[in-house]
C-alpha cells in the first residue's frame, strides 16, 4: 500500500511517499481501506519536533474514514463492506473526566491514517453517518471530538446561550461553531483575517470580529447585545485578558491549545472578581466520541473543507496548514 511516513524531522520534504506491506488484521482488530484522512496540527508539531516523546520513522495521522475491507479472529463478520470512521484514540482510561496514562492518539508510533489501508482494533471503528461523504467524514476525529469535549463536556453549553469561539478558520474552531449552532447557542467568533470573519457569517455567526482591533471585546459585546457566558479559546497568549474583560460574570472559559503562548500578564483580579471558571480541555473519550457521532447525524452536520489533497501532495497540504491560511479542515484524499 501507498503511504505518507515521516522518516525525521524537518521540512514537508520530510513527508515521504512509500509502499509499505499491507496491513492484516489480528484478532479482535479489522482492515480499512481509507478513502480520506483529515489533517490535524499534531502532524506538523510532529514533524517540527514540537510533540513529546517522538519516535520516527512512522506513518503519521489520525483521522480517517473508509470501508471496512476485512476483520480479524472474534469480530462480527457484518463489518465487512461498512462505510466507516476512525476514532482517532484508544486507551482513555475508567475516570471520564480524565485521560489514562494508557491513553494514545493514531499516527505516531502506532501507523496513522495517511495511508491507503490501516488496521485497527475494532473498538476504534465507528458507523459513518450516511449524510457525510469519507472526505468529510475524516474531518471530525481529532478536531471534532476536541470541539465536542470543549463545548458540550466541560463547556456545559445550554441552548440559548451565547458563546465566544477564537480563531475562525482553525478545524476545531469551526467544527466548535458548528456544534455550538446545532445546539441552540448565539455564536460570536474572532479572526485577524477579514474573509474569515465573513466566512464565518455566512456559517451563521452573529458578531465577527478583528481580535487586531483596539478594544475588540467592547465591540464584541456592544454588537452581540450580551457578554458572553462561554467562551472556547485554543490560543491564550497576550490577548487573554480581554477575553477576560469580555466575559460575562460567572462565565465559563474552555482552553484546548495555546497557539499564542503564555500571556505576559494575567488579570487575575477580574478573574476572580468576576467568579470566572477557566477550565482546560484536551481530546475526549469513547463515549464523547460516540455522543458526537449522534449529534452529527441527528442535526445532519456537515464540516467546512478547505481543499482536498491527492496522498502525493501531502508535503503540499502540510504547507497550507502551516501557513493558518486555510478555513475548516485540510483533507487527503488516500484513493
Amino acid at each position: 500500500m501507498r503511504a505518507i511516513r515521516l522518516e525525521k524531522q524537518g521540512g514537508p520534504e520530510e513527508l515521504k511517499l512509500v509502499d509499505l506491506p499491507d496491513p492484516v488484521a489480528g484478532p479482535g482488530e479489522a482492515v480499512v481501506r481509507l478513502h480520506a484522512a483529515g489533517l490535524n496540527h499534531r502532524e506538523l508539531f510532529i514533524r517540527q519536533g514540537l510533540y513529546p516523546r517522538i519516535k520516527l520513522p512512522c506513518v503519521l495521522g489520525s483521522d480517517g474514514a473508509g470501508v471496512v475491507e476485512s476483520v480479524g479472529a472474534g469480530v462480527d463478520a457484518k463489518w465487512i463492506g461498512k462505510r466507516a470512521v476512525v476514532v482517532p484514540f484508544e486507551g482513555w482510561g475508567a475516570d471520564p473526566k480524565v485521560q489514562g496514562k494508557d491513553f494514545f492518539i493514531l499516527g505516531m508510533p502506532r501507523q496513522g491514517t495517511l495511508a491507503e489501508r490501516i488496521a485497527v482494533p475494532v473498538s476504534m471503528i465507528a458507523e459513518l453517518p450516511a449524510h457525510l461523504s469519507f472526505e468529510e467524514g475524516a474531518c471530525f476525529g481529532v478536531a471534532g471530538i476536541t470541539a465536542y469535549r470543549a463545548v458540550v463536556t466541560r463547556g456545559e453549553l445550554k441552548s440559548g446561550e451565547h458563546v465566544l469561539i477564537t480563531g475562525i478558520g482553525g478545524g476545531v474552531a469551526t467544527i466548535a461553531l458548528l456544534f455550538a449552532k446545532a445546539l441552540g447557542a448565539q455564536v460570536s467568533v474572532t479572526s485577524s483575517s477579514d474573509e474569515k470573519l465573513a466566512r464565518a457569517r455566512a456559517l451563521g455567526a452573529v458578531v465577527a470580529v478583528s481580535y487586531k482591533a483596539k478594544g475588540w471585546e467592547k465591540q464584541l459585546v456592544g454588537e452581540a447585545g450580551s457578554p458572553p457566558s462561554l467562551i472556547i479559546d485554543g490560543a491564550v497568549g497576550d490577548d487573554f485578558n480581554a477575553l477576560i474583560a469580555a466575559a460575562a460574570p460567572a462565565a465559563r472559559i474552555v482552553i484546548y491549545g495555546a497557539t499564542r503562548g503564555r500571556p505576559k500578564d494575567f488579570d487575575v483580579q477580574r478573574l476572580f472578581f468576576k467568579q470566572l471558571d477557566v477550565r482546560g480541555s484536551t481530546m475526549g473519550n469513547d463515549a464523547e466520541f460516540h455522543a458526537m457521532l449522534a449529534l452529527i447525524d441527528r442535526a445532519r452536520i456537515k464540516p467546512v473543507i478547505d481543499r482536498v489533497f491527492p496522498l502525493a501532495q501531502v508535503a503540499e497540504a502540510d504547507k497550507l496548514l502551516e501557513s493558518g491560511a486555510q478555513f475548516g479542515k485540510i483533507v487527503v484524499s488516500c484513493v
